[in-house]
């Protein structure tokens, strides 16, 4: 059987307990039971009963009493009081302290399931009644704690309800504006009832929002409407909910300003600048990107860089993209090969920068690059019309260096001429002496004649001296053969790749080029590590370099004798590996550096030594070739009156894009605000 609900039986009498709770049990309810008040209200405070059923009189607790205490503890069940005795007041008193109903016994089983189903049905009205309460406090709490102006129209259009908001946003009272027509009491003043937004959106506009500026409440607002169901039987009205929004336009506002300030700003850069999201989409692609590579910007935003069409060296460029978003470092990537829009091959130069919030989170990269097709070319040249300067500078030196040893290789093939001229008349002395043997006919003239030619000719000191005029010839010929060379590998215009090469015969070169600039003044030395394996890098360029430091050497320790002594100073060429890098160190004994111009000798035309005697570009472009080009590092050691020490470090390999320190930080922020 089914439970209708839980009974709390409460009378001293056992027997009248047992007989309601078999009643009440066969008509499918729980029952339990108490002797008196005091057992009662223990039970109830630890068990839900839905109904009470109580006699009046008990020990310890009555009835009554019983109904105080369920009233005071606030117990949700409800009490109806059962008494033998028959008066009116006991009654009316009974209901006052909070009685359902009061039954007289003795009882009949079907009175008391009437009263106790009626007893229930009070029981859930009470609930319903409850929570609808605790919703119209909720909902009015709601509606006046809410910041949003809310007002309730009437299907008439006149106002029923106003929140706190709305009253203080107007500066009226609550009872100034209730029942009052809405355009008459909120908007006459600012427009006409034509005009009126509350008009035209009951009568046009379904549920939702709008927005309209409303002058008289000093901003813009936002109107948010919710219509009565018209199934509903409350009548057909609205509640508005008007949020002022005048601060968000203005953020709005401004916010396109920035984008539109931004946009200028990405669209007056001279340099190439594509924005990234976390996701790898294009989102900036600016009028300096549309005209170096060709692409319109609405032809690639929203595609990744593969995606987009630009014909470049792809592979080096997405390893940098990667490293970015995994190391969250710029990166620089050089000399990247790309089709210009005329179809000619060119190189750009891009750095590849995180966009990070505050926070430290990646929110996207930015690439800035450039078109450095025309500097490369200016740069290629410049490089090759200073090594041709350079060698036209040691011309002299060089055509001196050569013209020694042919010299002597003309003085010895002129003695060897004469030498093989006299050795041609003794063989043909001997030839016909032989002739003679052969027929019996030589005389004592014969061979006094062939003594005096042999001594006349002084053979003996012929067959001394012609192997050494042939061993003196050979030796000019390979110096002169090794100056040519080494001419060859300095001035050769070089390749745009690295090459692996041995850094010792690469220094012998450019010892040997300019041997006429240090000979005179120091002493050369050089002490090689053979052991070090082919070194990555620009042969011709790492050449002029190296040319440019023993001349420096040379000039310092000149510069320190200066005609006052006739004794030569050092210059010292050494090799080392360090890890996996090489060393390259040229010390000299020369006059050093100043310490005033130690910081700036790097610097493009700055230079120490008189006019006329050197450019100031010799040491800038060693900078530029070791450090840019070959990612390593060029420094000094020096002491006035001394001598100084340059040391050169080249990586044993090639390594990939590197970071780049300096970022956009203003453009960044402009882009991080949009």
């Amino acid at each position: 059987m089914t439970e209708h609900g839980k009974i709390l039986i409460v009378d001293d009498n056992e027997p009248l307990r047992s007989s309601l709770m078999r009643n009440l049990g066969r008509a499918g309810y729980s029952c339990s039971c108490a002797e008196d008040g005091l057992e009662a209200i223990a039970k109830l405070r630890e068990v839900e009963f839905d109904v009470v059923l109580s006699d009046l009189l008990m020990p310890k607790m009555d009835g009554l009493a019983l109904l105080d205490a369920i009233k005071e503890e606030n117990l949700d069940v409800v009490p109806v009081i059962l008494s033998g005795h028959n008066q009116i007041s006991q009654a009316v008193e009974a209901i006052k302290r909070g009685a359902f109903d009061f039954i007289q016994k003795p009882t009949d089983a079907n009175s008391v399931c009437v009263t106790v189903t009626k007893a229930l049905k009070h029981r859930e009205i009470k609930r319903h009644a409850r929570a609808m309460s605790d919703l119209a406090w909720q909902w009015q709490a709601t509606f006046d704690a809410s910041p949003d102006m809310m007002v309730v129209l009437k299907d008439d259009q006149r106002i029923l309800l106003v929140n706190n908001a709305m009253v203080e946003r107007l500066g009226c009272s609550r009872e100034d504006l209730l029942d009052r027509q809405c355009h008459e009491a909120l908007c006459r003043d600012d427009h006409p009832l034509e005009d009126c937004p509350f008009m035209h959106d009951f009568q046009d506009v379904e549920d939702g929002s709008f927005r309209f500026s409303q002058q008289q409440w000093g901003g813009y607002c936002e109107i948010n409407r919710a219509s009565q169901d018209e199934n509903s039987g409350a009548g057909h009205g609205c509640m508005y909910v008007i949020r002022d929004i005048t601060a968000r336009k203005r953020v709005g506002d401004e916010l396109r300003e920035a984008r539109g300030r931004a946009e200028r700003l990405i669209d007056s850069i001279s340099s190439i600048l594509i924005c990234l999201d976390n996701e790898g989409e294009i989102t900036h692609w600016n009028a300096t990107a549309e005209e170096c590579l060709g692409l319109c910007a609405d032809d690639v935003i929203g595609k990744s860089i593969p995606e987009s069409g630009i014909t470049w060296r792809s592979d080096d460029i997405e390893a940098a993209l990667a490293s970015c978003l995994s190391e969250k470092q710029p990166q620089r990537v050089d000399d990247i090969r790309f089709v210009r829009p005329d179809i000619q091959e060119g190189f750009l130069s891009l750095t590849i920068n995180p966009i990070m919030t505050a926070e430290g989170t990646l929110t996207g990269m930015l690439i800035l690059g450039r078109d450095v097709t025309g500097e490369k070319f200016m740069e290629t040249q410049l490089a090759q019309s200073q090594k041709l300067e350079g060698i036209g500078q040691l011309a002299a030196g060089i055509a001196h260096e050569i013209n020694t040893p042919m010299q002597y290789i003309g003085d010895n093939i002129a003695f060897l001429g004469e030498s093989f001229a006299n050795l041609a008349q003794l063989v043909q002395k001997y030839n016909q002496i032989l002739a003679k043997i052969s027929k019996g006919q030589v005389t004592a003239q014969d061979i006094s004649e062939l003594e005096a030619t042999v001594s006349e000719m002084d053979v003996e000191y012929l067959i001394e001296e012609i192997p050494n005029a042939i061993g003196q010839s050979i030796e000019g010929i390979e110096r002169v053969t090794k100056i040519v060379r080494a001419m060859r590998d300095f001035s050769h215009p070089g390749v745009e790749e690295k090459s692996a090469i041995d850094i010792n015969n690469a220094i012998e070169s450019s010892i040997t080029v300019c041997r006429n600039e240090w000979k005179y003044v120091a002493d050369l030395e050089t002490a090689y590590d053979n052991s070090l394996p082919p070194v990555p890098c620009l042969p011709g360029e790492l050449n002029q370099v190296i040319l440019n430091l023993i001349i420096n050497a040379a000039h310092a320790i000149g510069s320190k004798a200066d005609g006052k002594s006739e004794a030569k100073g050092t210059i010292t060429v050494s090799t080392r590996r360090n890890g996996d890098k090489v060393e390259i160190a040229i010390r000299d004994t020369g006059c050093g550096i100043p310490e005033k111009c130690q910081a700036r000798i790097f610097e493009p035309f700055f230079t120490t030594k008189d006019v006329g005697k050197g450019t100031g570009q010799g040491l800038a472009i060693a900078r530029s070739v070791i450090v840019e080009k070959h990612d390593g590092q060029i420094t000094f050691e020096t002491e006035e009156g001394k001598g100084t020490t340059f040391t050169v470090t080249l990586p044993l390999v090639v390594a990939g894009p590197d970071q780049e320190a300096s970022q956009q930080d203003s453009i960044q922020r402009e882009l991080a605000n949009v």
